[in-house]
């Protein structure tokens, strides 16, 4: 028998199978991933605008995720603060008590303010992970350190006043002065650059051309009067005995200083009540720092809102780009795989082919 040579169709329509094959492959991995194609070059001229929408949109996620960092610690930072507020009204409250009721219980208002300094050290440390949060840029290091100056200095001015070396302006003029050998941040036990004025702000970078300053220092105006009026009530026990000296005490008693009974009185409630009202406007300087972080929380929400908004846009753009028709995908599929077996039907004929069938 003599057959006719259809090596040439053969192989022909061996190739053209084959790139149906590779058509068909390419398909099927269409309709695994809902991808045009695993390489950006398969794109074709709109890579470009895949790019350009991926980097967007990564730039996007680091600035989302700058904001998220940043709301946490202001978190903190708030429920600190708001912990230092209750703590400081606590002990401001026993002073007002105590003045309207009279009598004033020099020890329970000291152990109160004692325990409450330890307290305020704590809250002033407040930390994100190992992050201090109000050491401004001065991050691993404590802003504040219970070092025992701050104490000391406390036990000698109010020893000296009650020993009348200084009067009583002098007193109030060794807690709120922080300039020279006053009540200085340095003796409160401030870090050195906190103290020394040379600590950075701390932003966050929300957008290109846009930070956000929550910076609030340890040693703040509010926290420092804070920290100076409960220091001062703590030192009160250890010092003096009762306000002024009544019949029958003892002379040893040591009481406010003056000459007679109204001098003491009047001296030891200047005091208590400079203290208190101190105390009063610290609480008042603390809430505006509660306020302007609640303001800087809103501000840096709003624009992450705004940027998960513009994420979604640009995964509208890099899914009109790269992504794929499922039902065009399917059709094709469909129409390739009759094409595919039709292929195999003519090259098997093909391989069959004599003279005779051709004939």
């Amino acid at each position: 028998m003599t057959f006719v040579s259809t090596l040439g169709q053969s192989l022909d329509q061996v190739e053209r199978i084959k790139i149906t094959q590779l058509k068909l492959a390419t398909l099927q991995n269409q309709v695994a991933t809902g991808k045009k194609t695993q390489e950006f070059k398969g794109l074709g001229t709109d890579v470009l605008f895949s790019k350009r929408a991926r980097a967007d949109f990564t730039k996007l996620d680091s600035y989302i995720n700058n904001i998220d960092i940043a709301d946490r610690r202001i978190k903190l930072m708030v429920g600190a603060l708001t912990e230092v507020k209750n703590q400081a009204e606590s002990v401001l409250n026993a002073i007002e008590i105590q003045t309207q009721q009279g009598e004033i219980e020099i020890g329970a208002i000291s152990n109160l303010a004692v325990n409450t300094a330890n307290f305020l050290n704590d809250l002033i440390n407040e930390r994100d992970g190992d992050r201090y949060l109000f050491g401004g840029s001065e991050t691993l290091a404590p802003p504040l350190a219970n070092t025992g100056t701050l104490d000391t200095y406390v036990v000698t001015q109010l020893n000296d006043w009650v020993n009348s070396t200084i009067d009583t302006d002098q007193l109030i003029a060794s807690y709120r002065d922080r300039t020279g050998t006053a009540m200085n941040d340095t003796l409160m036990g401030y870090s050195a650059p906190i103290a020394s004025g040379t600590v950075k702000d701390v932003f966050v970078r929300v957008e290109d051309t846009a930070e956000i300053n929550y910076t609030v220092l340890a040693n703040t105006q509010g926290i420092r009067d804070i920290l100076a009026g409960v220091s001062m009530m703590a030192g009160l026990d250890p010092v003096l005995d009762e306000i002024t000296l009544d019949p029958g005490d003892p002379i040893t008693t040591v009481t406010a200083p003056g000459a007679t009974k109204q001098e003491q009185n009047d001296n030891f409630f200047k005091f208590f009540n400079d203290v208190g009202a101190m105390m009063s406007r610290a609480l008042d300087l603390v809430d505006d720092e509660l306020f302007n972080l609640s303001q800087d929380q809103a501000q840096i929400n709003t624009i992450k809102t705004d940027h998960k908004l513009d994420q979604n846009l640009l995964q509208d753009t890099i899914a009109e780009v790269e992504d794929v028709d499922m039902n065009e995908v399917a059709l094709k599929l469909n129409i390739l795989q009759i094409q595919l077996e039709a292929s195999f039907r003519i090259t098997a004929s093909l391989g069959q082919l004599s003279l005779s069938n051709f004939l």
